[in-house]
């Protein structure tokens, strides 16, 4: 039996949030939420939590993401099947995608492997290929320095093979399309006829240009589900057959996805990490603070921090409200962010994102000169010295009555970070539900994309807006 379907180890790795610093008792009656706010909103989150699970809420034919850890298993077998043909045949992997079909990917690969993962041999790599990301921008510098890396001509090499997984639910993203065009000719010009062995579609499972291109060219493919909306899909295939071609374990992923489910599902609001983050930033909005900052305190986790930015502007962002998220690495941006955190308007809420043991500790040494008068530190490991910056950063906020609350991660793994994406998944949907919006569409990125195109010269756009 894997260590992750084990109940004691999963309780182990369960992950937690601490909210302590948001509440009245410490950070005080003008800036901390007292008990009694919370309590007076019982009935309001009770109704939240049951619109979301019962499905009654608005959008609510786009919250079939609650059901995926389950629901994807029947697929994951043919996923790996699929990946593990192309990272055994391959040595560079390019994933092209944009918003929720690039970056709940790149938080995966960001959080669990190397951050010199291309720089290692294939045999230090598990013989995974080198990942790459494109098809998230218009940016020709960036496709042209990756150009550069693929074969001029065709090779029996692995070292000169490249693979392409494209995602799009219509085909018709223009950053997305526009690369995959270009990406398509490459692996044309290299592989000729069996070209299709090396391109994967992710997309509707019936219509839209990427999917036609998929059956004249018989492409592998897998469907993007109509009940689950871009930022909702990193545990369907958007998310899984990338993360698998990296080796990453997709099994281990779902298993802390639906460890989650079963906490979220929970009517004890109080208990219920979803419920409590969702009523805490929604509160802390109704207060005025409409900044939320997410501090990852492991450059690792900075995507999953990009991850949520989207998550959350996008969803709550529109009728004329929402709160603006962005993201900070710690300690780095106390250099920089920090100043206007502890110093600037009392705006935000931080909320910290802290694995509480690494997968790989320093302890640091006595040094006989001591000439940088470092060995004061002799003994203390990396990890508790960034212990100590964390409860100093917190005690400082609090000390001058700025919330913060902390997301604490057992370890850093996929079992930890599939219990992050559905508890913030839920908790996004629950927080829109109080605000009496629709958290699942996103009318403000519809209309970006048709201006978009009649400034290129899509006729039916024109046509309709000039």
């Amino acid at each position: 039996m894997a260590n992750y379907q084990d109940k004691n180890w999963q309780d182990s790795m369960r992950i937690k949030l601490d909210y302590n610093n948001m509440m009245s008792f410490i950070t005080g009656e003008e800036h901390g939420l007292n008990k009694e706010q919370v309590e007076a909103m019982a009935d309001q989150i009770k109704t939240a939590h049951k619109q979301v699970f019962e499905k009654t809420g608005k959008g609510n034919d786009f919250l079939g993401f609650l059901d995926l850890p389950e629901r994807e298993k029947a697929e994951v077998e043919r996923i790996k099947e699929v990946a593990k043909k192309l990272s055994d045949s391959t040595d560079r992997f390019i994933s092209l995608g944009i918003g929720g079909s690039y970056l709940g990917v790149k938080a995966l690969f960001d959080a669990l492997k190397s951050p010199y993962h291309n720089e290692l041999s294939r045999e230090k790599r598990d013989n995974k290929p080198k990942v790459y990301f494109e098809g998230n921008n218009l940016d020709s510098d960036s496709m042209n320095h990756l150009f550069d890396l693929l074969p001029s001509s065709p090779s029996d090499k692995i070292e000169d093979k490249f693979s392409v997984v494209v995602i799009s639910k219509s085909g018709g993203t223009v950053e997305t399309a526009l690369s995959f065009r270009l990406f398509q000719e490459k692996a044309k010009e290299f592989y000729g006829e069996d070209h299709n062995q090396y391109i994967v579609a992710i997309t509707d499972e019936s219509k839209g240009k990427l999917k036609a291109i998929a059956d004249i060219e018989k492409y592998q493919s897998f469907v993007i589900p109509d009940d689950v909306g871009g930022r909702y899909s990193v545990l369907t295939p958007v998310g899984l057959l990338p993360a698998a071609i990296m080796g990453i374990d997709i099994d281990q992923l779902l298993a802390g996805a639906a460890y989650m489910k079963t906490i979220c599902e929970s009517e004890d609001w109080q208990n219920n990490p979803a419920s409590m983050y969702a009523l805490l930033q929604y509160l802390s909005y109704k207060q005025g603070r409409n900044l939320s900052a997410m501090a990852a305190w492991s450059k690792g986790m900075e995507s999953l921090g990009f991850w949520y930015d989207q998550l959350c502007a996008e969803s709550l962002g529109k009728d004329g409200q929402g709160r603006v998220p962005f993201t900070i690495v710690n300690n780095r941006d106390l250099h920089s962010r920090g100043q206007e955190l502890q110093d600037g308007e009392r705006n935000t809420v931080v909320t910290n994102l802290f694995i509480e043991k690494p997968n790989r500790d320093i302890t640091f040494q006595k040094n006989q000169e001591d000439l940088d008068a470092l060995n004061y530190l002799e003994g203390k490991t990396v990890k508790s010295m960034q212990v100590g910056a964390l409860e100093g950063t917190n005690y400082a906020y609090a000390k001058d009555k700025r919330p913060t609350m902390n997301i604490l991660f057992p370890e850093l793994n996929e079992f930890t970070l599939g219990q992050f994406f559905y508890m913030l998944e839920v908790a996004t949907v629950m927080e829109g539900y109080l605000n009496n919006i629709n958290p699942l569409d996103q009318p403000g990125v519809e209309a970006y994309k048709k201006f978009m195109f009649a400034n290129l010269g899509r006729e039916d756009m024109i046509l309709k807006f000039f």
